[in-house]
């Protein structure tokens, strides 16, 4: 399966949840290949020190600029059997590089994934807070899509648009078959504010929403600075007991 994590809000831990599912899927037995589409680099600082950037030939930027296979691009982790390929500063050029290719600029992900994917249980992709070619070119390759949503005071604004972004995919019939795994309620305090737009969501979404909400916690944070996911951080934290769930639900969908 290919799963985008996206959500076009920036701070709705997309990043934290597309590095811990990936290992927590690992941890359940699966082989996964988790591909950093984000300039921020996020998801590539964690495993690899900010210090060491990628070159752009050894990065997502040169897969999708080429039109070539990211099979080379592929890196080990620490954990076996999770995979990455590293993103770059670059990738946030690349709407501009690509304005005068008019044929299968949504495509090059796809193409990219191309024989590489099928020896994967799981393709766990990190999107950009946005809904531009990039993210676009991740929902052509998708089978299905995750959007984590913090249950914050403007954590609603946007969804609408990233809804019809979904839709113009499978109108168009770039992926008439993209659908939606689930959505996913994240940095939860329970407070009133929070309560409320974790409700407005279950009311909207109904059995979409998981029924794990990801709390906050701040071994998800301090995870990442130490270059490595929660579950090996700090596997007894309320994240990680909160990720390890929603690894199941993820499974069971």
């Amino acid at each position: 399966m290919i799963l985008s994590v996206a959500n076009q809000k920036g701070g709705a831990a997309k990043t934290t949840t597309a590095i811990n599912l990936a290992a927590g899927l690992v941890l359940e037995g699966y082989k996964v290949l988790l591909l950093d589409m984000d300039p921020q680099t996020n998801a590539t600082q964690v495993f690899l020190h900010p210090a060491v950037e990628p070159e752009l030939d050894q990065s997502l930027y040169h897969a999708l600029i080429h039109y070539s296979s990211i099979a080379p691009l592929i890196r080990r982790t620490a954990l076996d059997n999770l995979h990455f390929v590293p993103s770059h500063i670059r990738l946030s050029g690349v709407d501009l590089e690509l304005a005068h290719v008019y044929d299968n600029r949504s495509e090059r992900l796809k193409r990219a994934l191309s024989g590489v994917a099928e020896q994967y249980d799981y393709v766990i992709i990190d999107n950009p807070p946005a809904l531009g070619l990039l993210t676009v070119n991740s929902f052509v390759a998708s089978d299905r899509l995750l959007i984590p949503v913090s249950t914050g005071f403007f954590a609603l604004s946007g969804l609408v648009q990233l809804l019809e972004t979904v839709e113009m995919i499978k109108q168009t019939r770039l992926n008439p078959a993209l659908d939606i795994i689930g959505v996913q309620c994240t940095f939860s305090d329970r407070t009133n504010v929070s309560t409320d737009v974790e409700q407005q969501l279950r009311t909207h979404f109904g059995g979409l929403v998981f029924d794990t909400v990801i709390p906050k916690n701040i071994s998800l944070e301090e995870a990442h600075s130490n270059h490595t996911h929660v579950f090996d951080y700090a596997p007894a934290s309320a994240g990680a007991r909160a990720y390890r769930t929603l690894v199941k639900e993820v499974i069971s969908r």
